[in-house]
């Protein structure tokens, strides 16, 4: 699971909390996040997509389910346009478009004030999640947190990935990426259009269908975990990748839920 711009591993915890038991999977802190390092170099998506396959290659995967999130679906698409043979499956939750991300100019400079200016952040990452109560005291604590953890960002990393996805464009290479590939969107997503995603959908021949998910923000692994779990599963399941056991796991789970 890849995280997107300003976050961590840890916007995935409320997914992996959903997860059946019977399901292992690993969330990495992406260059210059978290605490991976945090070089002054290095944020091409190409680059990034390099520090995805030296993990798959310390861990001697020989096949493995990837999802993505936000401007990682870039680093994903990158990864299986490489390396077509390793992936199982692939899940591109409120992802950036296939084509890349221009962004103006006025736009760098409020990136770059996003280093300094807290509450910048703050009003941000709400933008990022528009749906959880980030006020409530059962939310409040892990939302301050996931500020905290953006503004720990590399510097360069704050400006240079936006400069990369103006650069990136996959629409002509994505005709190649035929696994299953499972698109999911929030419908109360302001950061990425419905028809940005739908672009990105038929520009990739495998996939064959646009998960809408109601009510639902950009980062859907937050505001709707179990969800995003169900649909997940379901997708794979589907392609006959799991065995049944999984499925009566996670249907077990979501009845004590």
């Amino acid at each position: 699971m890849l995280h997107g711009s300003y976050g961590t591993s840890r916007w995935w915890i409320p997914f992996f909390e959903s997860l059946p038991d019977s399901i292992y999977a690993i969330a990495p802190d992406l260059r210059g996040c978290g605490q991976s390092e945090k070089p002054a170099d290095g944020y091409a998506i190409e680059e990034l997509t390099a520090d995805l396959a030296a993990l798959v290659a310390a861990w001697r995967w020989d096949e493995f389910h990837l999802m993505a999130h936000s401007s990682s679906g870039a680093v994903a698409v990158e990864y299986v346009l490489q390396n077509p043979h390793r992936v199982a499956t692939l899940t591109l939750v409120d992802t950036v478009p296939v084509e890349g991300v221009f962004t103006p100019l006025e736009g760098y400079r409020v990136l770059e004030q996003m280093r300094e200016d807290r509450l910048l952040r703050r009003n941000a990452l709400r933008l990022l999640m528009p749906t959880v109560p980030v006020d409530d005291i059962s939310t409040a604590h892990f939302f301050e947190t996931l500020v905290e953890d953006a503004g720990q960002m590399a510097p360069a990393a704050f400006t240079e990935i936006a400069r990369s996805l103006s650069q990136w464009n996959r629409f002509a290479e994505a005709q190649r990426i035929t696994l299953p590939t499972l698109l999911v969107w929030g419908e109360l997503d302001t950061i990425v259009d419905r028809n940005a995603t739908t672009r990105t959908l038929i520009s990739i021949p495998g996939a064959s269908n646009l998960e809408i998910l109601q009510g639902v923000g950009h980062s859907p692994m937050i505001e709707a975990p179990s969800l995003l779990v169900s649909r997940w599963l379901d997708f794979i399941l589907a392609d006959h990748i799991l065995g049944h056991s999984v499925h009566s796991t996670a249907g077990q789970e979501q009845k004590n839920g």
